[in-house]
């Protein structure tokens, strides 16, 4: 196993949060989003507060962080956004556990509910490699080429 497989993942309410971890979230999401997409449309928005919140720390620092929509706020499914792996920590699997987990997680807390997701055009080929299927033609959101994704369903938790 290499370090990032056994990198424990959190999940906690945003209300749980402590203020020590939810500013380490913020210094990630501002990197990542801010800093390397150079995204200039607010980041920190009303959901946050009703969202289920994911991270992955090394050495005090959050590298990957998620966060799950309850069903019935953005969309009539469940959702997964603001997901990110900062710099020099990609294609170690992080993303692909992180996602798992996510929907091992809305499986467990929505049975049978789908998964809606607005992904990175470029990123289309991972999210289907999850089970998730294009379900609209591509659009501009903040300034960066996006599909809408959707995963059907179901009560099994994905492996």
């Amino acid at each position: 196993m290499t370090p990032s497989e056994t990198l424990p993942i959190h999940t906690a309410p945003f209300g749980e949060l402590p203020t020590e971890t939810y500013h380490r979230i913020v210094q990630a999401r501002e990197e990542v989003f801010f800093l390397e997409q150079r995204i200039t449309c607010p980041d920190a928005d009303a959901i946050d507060p009703r969202s289920l919140f994911q991270w992955i720390e090394q050495e005090g620092r959050v590298i990957a962080f998620l966060r799950i929509i309850p069903p019935g706020i953005l969309h009539e499914e469940a959702s997964v956004g603001r997901v990110l792996v900062v710099r020099g920590k990609r294609r170690k699997g992080l993303c692909r556990r992180m996602m798992r987990e996510a929907l091992r997680q809305i499986a467990a807390r929505w049975p049978g509910c789908g998964v809606h997701i607005s992904a990175q055009a470029y990123l289309e080929g991972f999210y289907a490699s999850l089970g998730f299927e294009t379900a609209t033609p591509p659009y501009e959101e903040a300034g960066i080429r996006h599909v809408g994704m959707l995963l059907r369903g179901t009560t099994k938790h994905p492996e």
